[in-house]
């Protein structure tokens, strides 16, 4: 997925990275399928003028297993992007829902995974103030072609809960008072990367959530990256996997 980024300076960005998908030699038997835009031709998206309506960021976007992809819809993202992502998936057959987190806009929480992260197969890691806040809409395909069925959902947490086959979620909030909290949000705390179920990275400066983490079970190997932080850059929304295991590889180990 090469979409359009919101800010008109950052996307040459998206044609940098499209040009090195299709031709760069480590990728050249690569079978990609590219969600958008058609065949990763992103260099002549990233140069025509989409203004501010046609924008999607990759940290909004946040695959759960069972064909379902969470999508957020804050500062970044646009409702115009969400119904081109999931049309193109479900045409694919690679997807059969898209949930939609219409959350509140703003920089501290620009992207869905400044508030919520996966830390395990049943736990999550989120910042209350903004996950409970959300509207939540799950979109699946229509009785007619290019057309969506639309279910306002409870909550965030139950419809993922949902589509997971969970009773419920392990809940890791952000550590500390209604303060401290927003400190630990703002420099990324819930914006950890999993490199398998119960083992995170997280930035270091974050201890109070990091032991909240610890505490319940997972393990968290801590970096600096202070430089990161400071254009405001999560070790997840940082994070491009190239190639991991399947979905049901890992949940069968």
């Amino acid at each position: 997925m090469l979409p359009p980024l919101f800010w008109h300076a950052r996307r040459l960005e998206v044609a940098n990275l499209s040009t090195i998908y299709r031709h760069h030699p480590m990728f050249a038997s690569a079978d990609f399928e590219f969600w958008y835009p058609p065949a990763g031709d992103a260099e002549r998206f990233a140069v025509e003028d989409f203004g501010q309506g046609a924008s999607l960021e990759g940290g909004d976007i946040m695959p759960i297993g069972n064909k379902t992809v969470l999508v957020g819809m804050g500062e970044r993202t646009t409702g115009r992007m969400v119904e081109h992502i999931a049309r193109s998936m479900f045409t694919a057959g690679a997807a059969e829902r898209i949930i939609a987190c219409r959350m509140e806009q703003g920089r501290s929480y620009m992207h869905l995974d400044t508030v919520f992260n996966f830390v395990d197969r049943d736990a999550v890691t989120l910042f209350p103030p903004i996950v409970e806040a959300m509207s939540i809409y799950s979109l699946r395909p229509g009785d007619q072609e290019h057309t969506f069925e639309v279910t306002e959902e409870t909550d965030l947490l139950s419809a993922v809960a949902n589509v997971l086959g969970l009773k419920q979620l392990r809940v890791i909030p952000t550590a500390g008072d209604s303060f401290h909290a927003a400190r630990e949000q703002w420099d990324d705390a819930n914006n950890v990367v999993a490199l398998e179920p119960g083992v995170v990275v997280a930035y270091s400066k974050n201890t109070g959530t990091n032991a909240a983490l610890r505490a319940q079970g997972i393990e968290v190997i801590e970096i600096e990256g202070s430089e990161l932080g400071k254009g405001r850059g999560g070790c997840h929304c940082m994070t491009c996997p190239i190639t991991r295991d399947g979905l049901e590889q890992v949940l069968n180990d």
